[in-house]
């Protein structure tokens, strides 16, 4: 049965490298995530717990009907004409400079805010950091208001990025953004942050023709630094006090635990006994909400999971989680429906190009992590202010002919 979960993937991955599709599809990044955890797990399944056949099925299921939306959309695509080449965009540069000075003003003061939650020490030593990431993920520590900063920071070196590829925006304002947003990935503590910034940057590069497949993975090359540094700084994987080998097994056992182990975690989820809980992860935001604003006395579902042994210890459970608690297995086949509205954003971006190009760049990011757990609903917040903020700093699309002008800002 792993055997053509393999296949069915790898037939997928295959199908949606067409190049009338365009690079950096859906079903491109979709089945790309999926071969390569199905691959790693075929590899060392000696080593982790066994997984029940039924399992293994209902996964085939799940990858056989986004295998079949991909087979439906190659057939339409097949019977149009063609595609805009040159979507276009034009971008509220003042804002967006007015933002840029409102993130960095912000900056020093979520600096000082995070070294409080450390007790005072370092945020930018070792021992300052663990102790952070600690009372934000254990202690219920927060920055507060000044976390939104972060994504408005996001969304700001999103549109630089663009503006610099077009030649409306010098490198060293480039740089200085993405330093800025860099520092709030790093207050963030988390290295998942990294990867919707990365996406933000590279995706509407992609979508737009400004870069191509090597670039991408000299990009990829970079974040993966990144994610090693971070990787180090919260002792997780890397130990700066640790030899070469000692380090390379740690990271190993960490890669382990952060990829593969959600796939089995959700295999042993699915044996335990349980009730459906009918939304109560699902629309976790808007009881919240509720909840906070004293309409209902329900307190919203914890975001962090227990932790489960296959053998490595982990407590993510892949995008399937949340659906599979809330609608139990009816839930399974929700994930993959949504790759119809990533298909839906991808074309869009491409035909009509403007915001478009940035919400589908925003919507590969828990595209992406659905190895790791549910980015969709789970993160509903971020996807409210990522929306509101490109909606702002974009300008309507007035034709899909319309090229851009550059634009100093």
């Amino acid at each position: 049965m792993l055997e053509l979960l393999l296949l069915l993937t790898a037939t997928g991955l295959a199908l949606a490298c067409d190049r009338r599709l365009g690079f950096g599809n859906p079903f491109q990044i979709y089945f790309l995530i999926w071969s390569l955890i199905f691959f790693a797990f075929y590899l060392f399944r000696e080593t982790f717990v066994a997984v029940p056949m039924e399992y293994l099925l209902l996964m085939l299921t799940a990858k056989a009907l986004v295998l079949l939306l991909l087979l439906v959309i190659r057939i339409e695509f097949s019977n149009q004409t063609g595609v805009n080449r040159h979507p276009s965009f034009n971008l509220r540069t003042h804002l967006i400079a007015v933002a840029q000075v409102s993130v960095c003003f912000a900056a020093p003061f979520a600096y000082l805010r995070a070294k409080e939650l450390a007790g005072g020490e370092d945020i930018f030593t070792v021992v300052g950091y663990i102790t952070l990431r600690s009372e934000m993920t254990d202690g219920g520590g927060q920055i507060g208001f000044l976390a939104y900063f972060s994504i408005l920071s996001y969304a700001v070196t999103s549109l630089t990025m663009l503006a610099y590829k077009k030649k409306a925006a010098g490198m060293l304002r480039l740089v200085f953004s993405s330093v800025v947003s860099l520092f709030y990935v790093y207050l963030s503590t988390g290295r998942t942050n990294l990867l919707l910034l990365f996406s933000l940057m590279l995706m509407p590069l992609i979508l737009l023709e400004f870069v191509r497949v090597k670039s991408a993975i000299v990009a990829l090359f970079f974040v993966g630094l990144i994610f090693t540094f971070v990787a180090a700084m919260t002792a997780k994987g890397i130990s700066l006090e640790a030899g070469f080998s000692e380090n390379a097994i740690s990271l190993s056992e960490n890669l382990r635990a952060y990829t593969v182990a959600p796939f089995l975690a959700m295999s042993e989820l699915m044996q335990t006994e349980r009730t459906a809980e009918w939304g109560a992860n699902t629309f976790r935001f808007a009881i919240s909400v509720m909840h906070a604003l004293g309409v209902i006395e329900q307190p919203p579902a914890a975001l962090i999971r227990d932790y489960v042994f296959v053998p490595d210890p982990t407590n993510v459970y892949t995008v399937y989680d949340v659906y599979f608690r809330d609608f139990s297995y009816l839930g399974i086949f929700i994930p993959p429906a949504l790759l119809v509205f990533h298909w839906w954003l991808y074309r869009q971006g491409r035909k009509i190009g403007g915001r478009w190009v940035f919400y589908y760049a925003a919507s590969v990011y828990p595209l992406a992590m659905q190895f790791f757990q549910d980015q969709y609903f789970s993160l509903l917040s971020i996807w409210i202010q990522v929306g509101l903020w490109f909606w702002i700093f974009v300008v309507p699309e007035r034709s899909i002919h319309e090229e851009l002008r550059p634009r100093h800002a």
